[in-house]
């Protein structure tokens, strides 16, 4: 089942045309990776998905409904999600509460102190095997500022994760990441994801993640439509290997 589609999708800033009549679309279940050199519009083609910015032409639909101007929060709600480059934590919480936060956001609950008092013991199961499955549960009573980058980045996808995403969207997931690290990542992702039917669409400027972990990529360059295929594919393409590769 197709989770989200675009026509025709274009998003100018004046006289520079950022995205460019973009047609794409993602199953339910497909992990696709996005490439492209700087400038070629990957991170304003995610924001226009999500809402941060409103489209100029062309259209999103996502589980079947056209999101018009839907803001950022409504999408979340109705299952697009998004992960960022810099971890959206809050350090001052430990990670259980962390991730905790999360799922009592999806399920539209405060997280006032009186509401803190009346939390149930599903939330904190639920939080308890997020941090399980993304291998910090021994951690889930520290401080999220006493971890290192590479965890929070982890912990920031458990969070995104709790929200039960149609689709989650990751902004570079590994950046910044120790090269260990990128791996343990990014396998984590691989392994939860292969027990639901969530799509994952995450931009990527590693091509060995790419080519290890994206079932399908799909190349930009110059805000527009480059290639679209298997790894393998995309990868090999001249254009590709040109633009994005660096490679003559």
């Amino acid at each position: 089942m197709t989770v989200l589609e675009t026509r025709e999708l274009t998003k100018k800033f004046g006289e520079l045309t950022a995205v460019d009549h973009v047609d794409f679309e993602i199953e339910s279940g497909e992990i696709v990776g996005i490439i492209g050199p700087n400038g070629a519009g990957k991170t304003t083609f995610v924001n226009l998905l999500t809402g941060v910015l409103e489209a100029t032409d062309g259209e999103v639909v996502f589980a079947g409904e056209t999101l018009g101007d839907a803001p950022v929060h409504d999408r979340a709600k109705r299952g697009l999600v998004r992960s960022f480059q810099i971890p959206q934590v809050c350090n001052d919480l430990t990670l259980l509460e962390n991730v905790r936060s999360a799922v009592l956001s999806r399920e539209r609950r405060s997280n006032s102190l009186f509401s803190v008092l009346l939390w149930e013991d599903d939330s904190r199961a639920e939080a308890v095997e997020l941090l399980e499955t993304f291998g910090l549960a021994e951690r889930r009573n520290v401080k999220a500022e006493t971890i290192p980058h590479g965890d929070k980045k982890i912990l920031d996808v458990c969070m995104s994760v709790a929200m039960r995403p149609k689709l989650l969207i990751l902004d570079e997931p590994t950046s910044g990441v120790a090269t260990d690290n990128k791996h343990e990542i990014m396998n984590r992702l691989q392994e939860y994801f292969e027990t639901t039917d969530s799509a994952v669409l995450f931009i990527e400027h590693d091509m060995e993640l790419i080519a290890q972990y994206a079932e399908r990529v799909f190349a930009m360059d110059q805000g527009r439509k480059l290639v679209d295929g298997t790894p393998e594919e995309v990868l090999e393409d001249s254009t590709v290997k040109r633009r994005i590769r660096g490679e003559e």
